[in-house]
């Protein structure tokens, strides 16, 4: 494994990992990701994963936040965490042509969260269908799609709760 030098970080920080998880955080802008995860690959490190967090209700943030997290392939954990905040309407930067890993994820982000992904090799929905409505893990996500009881495979009467469906009658499936 080599030393790591990472390009880009706007801030650094130690952290107890007893306590977080893991042991250095950063903060880079999400156009320079490329440049920071090619950094963590030369140094031996694997991204584990990325995750995005709706945070534009928050003060102070008002925006996306993805964290990317890297570790090393061998050796003792060196748990990094890289945040980097992507305002509404802007695009973060594909690093899948750095670690492949990334392209599962980077489709996740888009999916739940309709955040662009630029550079991205083929950004599409991964979880929800291709014609679905909305971003699921938006804070201010309401589902208003009227296809949705095909996707759990309930199908609820007209006016009906889900959870509230009658209780079979006793001794209806004895034979």
């Amino acid at each position: 494994m080599s030393e790591l030098s990472l390009p880009n970080i706007a801030e650094s920080t130690d952290v107890d990992y007893s306590e977080r998880g893991m042991q250095h955080q950063h903060t880079a802008a999400a156009a320079d990701m490329p440049a920071v995860a090619a950094a963590f690959r030369t140094a031996g490190y694997s991204l584990e994963h990325i995750t995005c967090l709706d945070l534009r209700q928050v003060e102070g943030i008002g925006a996306f936040r993805l964290d990317y997290q890297f570790n090393p392939v061998e050796g003792p954990v060196d748990r990094h965490v890289v945040q980097a905040v992507v305002a509404e309407g802007q695009a973060a930067t594909s690093i899948a042509g750095i670690f492949a890993a990334a392209d599962w994820y980077e489709r996740e982000v888009f999916d739940m969260h309709g955040v662009d992904v630029s550079g991205h090799p083929d950004l599409k929905r991964i979880l929800m269908p291709d014609g679905y409505t909305g971003f699921p893990l938006r804070k201010d996500f309401v589902d208003e799609d009227p296809e949705r009881h095909q996707l759990s495979g309930v199908v609820l009467e007209p006016g009906a709760v889900p959870g509230d469906e009658p209780a079979a009658e006793e001794g209806a499936d004895e034979v």
